[in-house]
């Protein structure tokens, strides 16, 4: 509001000085024009008989004299030639050479030409022609014939009563820093010849001229000019028109002008008073906002500092306070209703906590039991198994061959089952610790794992192909990296086509090694590839339906490589599935 009441205020201003100074000029004019109906009248009342240098005197005037009939051919006036020509008395303005104004009036001290800020240029000095107000009046024989013609006029130049005259006129004599507030100026040419603009000095602006856009647009285009002007010292509010002699030609300026200070000074009066309207008001919006608002504050403040304990986990946290704005009341009630509501919830929670607790831990002990029982028990029958299977305890007949063959891998598969089980309790438990080592990845782990399933690859046909760079080494843990290698390629060899491939890949990227299983296969959807490492989750595809397993082998591999600062992901191939671990060097 400040804003745009500053410019508003000053917008109007300065549009309402300068359409005053543009009426102002209509009237400077008609003013101007009626020194002519002045001299109409004087000229009527004239007998051809008068004494016309007391005639003169009585009518201001600064020449008056008869044209004879037979001179009037001499006769350097275009006004005089004007009224000869139509036998009607006119009244214009001239401009009368230098020995002219000899003839009529004596020696007349020409006006020195002055050079001030933004003025048009020039090479005159001096201005020794004169302009006049000029009338002539025709006196007639009884015939119709002109006998004579008298002729009178006022010289402009240094006329300071008639551009005075009018200035008070308009301007009532008001003064501003002791400079007047209205200026009038009567130019002959582009010089002024008659004003009240002071200069430096003090002294009327005698000789000093326009600018160059002015002289451009007045004389030179024969256009008003109405904007604001630099005049000699000071900024003024500004009109101008040309002024034409009887023929129509551009001879001089009418300027009006309205000193800009007065303006700048009500401007920011104006401006002030607004902006201390706008304070006062805001003080008072201030301060009644202050104490309607202070009502809502405070509470909200209790409000937000309980709210922001309870979410802290005190649960105990109770607002104790009572306004006059019913709905904060309501909602502080409502705050401490979900404080107690949530103290009871929590309650409960510890209690249904404590349980779980309990719960898991007597699954995982039953997991780590179970799972060590069954291990000392398989060891003995799987060494058994293979005994028989080998003939070592004697010769055994085809059928029984396959028989053993079949329990042999039953017991392979429980044998892996109950290590993921041991392995799922150590995890669940918090017990997987890990002992790194410097190995080599090929030889040290991968080597055994490939062994460990390679009758299984055989038994369907598979080709497993082991491609990791022999030299390549990690610091790792072993032993669960053992685990990684077997869970993968145990996996390739179950899910894998019949007569496919696996293929073990390593490649190594800054302090990175990347290791790929691939195998031959039904490609996983996108949708299943976020199942494949949660806990005791599977996905089965068409032909699969036999394959058995746990659902936990992918989830124990994730759980170790993560303990390695590593990742695992799946990327479906076109023809297969590749499984992709990354673990530090």
């Amino acid at each position: 509001m400040t804003v745009f009441g500053f410019f508003v205020v000053k917008k109007n201003i300065f549009e309402t000085a300068q359409d005053k100074v543009s009426k102002d000029l209509e009237i400077v004019h008609q003013i101007y024009e009626h020194q002519f109906e002045l001299m109409q009248l004087a000229f009527n009342l004239v007998d051809s008989d008068d004494d016309l240098g007391l005639l003169r005197k009585y009518l201001g005037l600064d020449y008056l004299y008869w044209v004879p009939k037979e001179k009037i051919g001499q006769e350097a006036s275009e006004i005089v030639k004007r009224v000869d020509r139509t036998a009607q008395d006119v009244g214009a303005t001239r401009i009368i050479p230098e020995g002219q104004v000899e003839l009529i009036k004596g020696k007349i001290d020409g006006i020195q030409i002055r050079s001030t800020h933004k003025a048009r240029p020039t090479n005159k000095t001096h201005l020794n022609s004169v302009m006049a107000l000029e009338y002539a009046k025709p006196f007639m024989t009884n015939t119709g014939h002109i006998d004579k013609i008298l002729v009178g006029g006022k010289f402009l130049n240094r006329n300071y009563d008639l551009v005075d005259d009018i200035a008070d006129t308009v301007y009532e004599k008001r003064l501003y820093a002791g400079k007047p507030v209205g200026t009038i100026t009567i130019f002959q040419e582009d010089v002024r010849v008659a004003t009240n603009v002071l200069d430096e000095s003090g002294q009327r602006a005698i000789g000093t001229r326009v600018s160059d856009v002015v002289y451009s647009t007045v004389i030179g285009q024969g256009k008003k000019w109405l904007d604001k002007a630099f005049v000699v010292t000071d900024w003024y509010f500004t009109a101008y028109e040309p002024i034409f002699n009887i023929d129509g030609d551009i001879i001089g300026i009418l300027y009006v002008g309205v000193l800009e200070k007065p303006f700048l000074e009500l401007q920011k009066d104006l401006f002030l008073t607004l902006l201390s309207i706008i304070a006062a008001t805001l003080l008072i919006t201030a301060l009644f906002s202050y104490f309607i608002t202070n009502s809502m504050v405070v509470p909200l403040n209790k409000i937000l500092k309980a709210t922001g304990q309870i979410s802290d986990g005190d649960l105990e946290s109770r607002i104790n306070e009572n306004t006059d704005v019913k709905e904060l009341n309501e909602l502080m009630e409502s705050i401490n209703k979900m404080s107690e509501k949530l103290a009871e919830r929590d309650e409960r929670l510890d209690v249904s906590n404590e349980k779980l607790e309990i719960l898991n831990k007597r699954y995982l002990d039953l997991i780590g039991f179970v799972a060590h029982e069954f291990k000392g028990v398989l060891s003995s029958i799987v060494l058994n198994t293979y005994l028989f299977n080998k003939g070592i305890l004697g010769p055994i007949n085809e059928k029984q061959a396959n028989a053993m063959k079949s329990m042999a891998r039953n017991l392979d598969y429980l044998t892996v089952t109950v290590k993921n089980f041991l392995n799922l309790s150590r995890i669940e438990k918090d017990e997987l610790h890990i002992a790194k080592n410097e190995l080599m990845l090929k030889e040290h782990v991968f080597d055994g794992a490939v062994d460990a399933f390679a009758q299984q690859a055989l038994e369907k046909g598979m080709c497993i192909k082991n491609n990791i760079d022999p030299q390549l080494k990690v610091v790792a843990d072993a032993g669960l990296l053992q685990i990684v290698a077997n869970n993968l390629i145990s996996n390739a060899v179950k899910y894998g086509k019949q007569k496919g491939e696996v293929r073990i890949d390593s490649r190594e990227r800054k302090n990175i090694v990347e290791v790929e299983v691939y195998n031959d296969g039904t490609p996983i959807a996108d949708v299943d590839i976020e199942k494949l490492f949660k806990k005791f989750s599977r996905v089965i595809y068409r032909g699969m339906e036999s394959v058995k397993g746990t659902g936990i082998g992918l989830f124990i591999t994730n759980e170790i490589v993560k303990q390695h600062n590593g990742s695992v992901k799946v990327v479906p191939r076109q023809n297969g599935n590749s499984f992709i671990f990354e673990i530090e060097k």
